[in-house]
């Protein structure tokens, strides 16, 4: 992301404006007019900076992202595939009674598996264990 610092003759702060390609808050300047506003006479000076996506210390190796689950890839049965994918995509309707019914199907306890979490990370979950 680019940031332009501005001082401005009227005024003992400097401001910060981002740069982007669509305007949608104050403070922002688009790319194309970026030139235009620097060349206003009230600009004292200015600095465009660069900022890098992370801010952390450079001299630090960065970790990948690791999640607290493995993947199980536990089998699907058939018959409740469609329901159990669907839940896992739209992220709604994994509720305990939901959980009770696949459970017939199972030959391990969800329950167990889902830590008692049920809801948005309950359907999360879904994912690593069965794989999808």
């Amino acid at each position: 992301m680019r940031k332009v610092i501005v001082k401005f003759k009227d005024s003992e702060q400097a401001l910060v404006y981002n740069i982007v390609s669509f305007k949608n808050d104050k403070r922002q300047i688009l790319v194309e007019d970026v030139r235009e506003f620097l060349a206003n006479p009230r600009v004292e000076s200015y600095e465009i900076i660069d900022i890098s996506g992370r801010l952390t210390d450079p001299d630090k190796e960065n970790k990948p992202y690791e999640s607290k689950y493995e993947r199980e890839s536990n089998k699907l049965p058939k018959v409740i595939a469609n329901e159990v994918t669907q839940v896992a995509t739209t992220l709604k309707g994994c509720t305990k009674e939901t959980v009770d019914r696949w459970n017939k199907h199972l030959d391990f306890d969800l329950h167990t598996k889902l830590n008692g979490e049920y809801g948005f990370t309950g359907a999360k979950r879904l994912y690593n264990i069965f794989g999808l």
